[in-house]
């Protein structure tokens, strides 16, 4: 079978964009659960493959828009090399996804940094990553000296107003930090170790978002930002567009600083938590409960944005035509809110978004690409789901 007659065979059973008729809802996800976790393969037909549990328990591989369709392909992760030849770095995640027993953004996150940091995936993968988790340390650090610097101006009283950071690292510091929540230790009925430890735990649960200060910024917190930068840098880019491009443009502008919005919410509310240690302490496990929450949905709502942002800060600065490749390929792939997430009245420009990436992702990879073959079509067919 030619390739022609391939690409006839895949579009017949292609899915037509949602219609008036239809449930325009269909075509997002439900959940973040059921959007899944991005995995970062290298291979070129696993570019922003998700990871999600499907609903007998089993591990699925999400791959929007594959052979030019307006769907997307759903595997079970364990037939993955079966179908694509993977490479030395996607077989090493493979490998970890497979055992991976609690498949979320973070854990995701966790194990490909493990595999990058080898080289496997080349130098600069392996730099890029070994950097990130340098500043990550860096700033989860930092932030466990400032979350107790910050409970002591909070709750030590004016004889500790004048204190340093910087004095906690230091024997006499800390006598002097013991000392000042000595008081709140007796006005609250508990004990000085507990107040310590508990911040120390607090410190490390809430590192991924980190403080409201220099130098303690949380990798979560720092993405955030980085949305606001990135989607400025999208509209600037586009204002000397031709209109089909400006409209792609457009919608990674608006996706970009709509997810930036939900995400804002939930650092704010990370920080009313740390502007209030002496309530953390005192309900200490409605605390831990509330902190969580947040942190796992801050993981989920950024999830896939960091890659979209390096793509675009590695752009060729001089090539226009290249540049435009990136911004289909990133309007392609932003990351769509799930139904449970957003407010009624933001259901039309995500249905929106995403029926016009589907439409964008189709053209990406169609077959003609040389990304996959015919005997990989084959193979994939046996997996295809109709709905996006």
């Amino acid at each position: 079978m030619n390739k022609q007659k391939i690409v006839q065979s895949v579009s017949h059973k292609t899915p037509d964009a949602p219609t008036a008729s239809d449930d325009p809802l269909s075509c997002l996800p439900e959940t973040f659960l059921t959007r899944g976790a991005r995995t970062p393969f290298t291979s070129k037909s696993l570019r922003y493959a998700r990871v999600a549990v499907g609903k007998n328990g089993r591990a699925m591989v999400n791959l929007p828009g594959l052979a030019g369709g307006l769907g997307t392909y759903e595997l079970p992760l364990d037939t993955l090399r079966d179908v694509f030849d993977l490479s030395v770095h996607d077989r090493m995640l493979f490998d970890r996804l497979l055992v991976l027993e609690n498949v979320r953004p973070d854990t995701v996150l966790e194990q490909a940094r493990a595999v990058a940091v080898t080289g496997v995936g080349g130098i600069e993968l392996a730099r890029i990553s070994a950097a990130r988790d340098k500043d990550e340390k860096s700033s989860r650090e930092l932030g466990q000296l400032a979350v107790m610097h910050q409970a002591l101006l909070q709750l030590g009283g004016a004889a500790v107003q004048d204190m340093k950071r910087e004095e906690l690292l230091t024997m006499d510091g800390q006598v002097r930090a013991r000392k000042a929540l000595n008081r709140f230790s007796s006005e609250h009925n508990v004990a000085i170790e507990t107040i310590i430890d508990s911040l120390g735990e607090w410190s490390k649960m809430s590192a991924p978002v980190g403080l409201a200060l220099e130098g303690c910024h949380g990798p979560l917190r720092r993405l955030a930002a980085g949305l606001q930068k990135f989607a400025a840098d999208i509209d600037e880019w586009s204002s000397s567009e031709q209109s089909d491009f400006r409209f792609m443009a457009g919608r990674i502008s608006s996706a970009t600083k709509a997810t930036y919005d939900h995400a804002m919410k939930q650092v704010k509310q990370v920080d009313a938590w740390n502007n209030e240690l002496g309530k953390v302490l005192t309900d200490w496990e409605r605390a831990k409960k509330e902190i969580a929450k947040m942190i796992d949905h801050l993981w989920w709502l950024l999830d896939g944005w960091q890659e979209l942002i390096d793509v675009w800060d590695r752009r060729p600065v001089n090539d226009r035509v290249r540049q435009r490749e990136l911004i289909e390929e990133i309007a392609s792939f932003t990351p769509v809110l799930p139904i449970d997430e957003i407010w009624e009245k933001e259901q039309a420009f995500w249905v929106d978004v995403r029926v016009n990436q589907m439409l964008w992702a189709g053209e990406l990879r169609k077959l003609g690409s040389g990304e996959i073959d015919a005997d990989m079509v084959d193979r994939l067919e046996r997996f295809r789901r109709q709905s996006a």
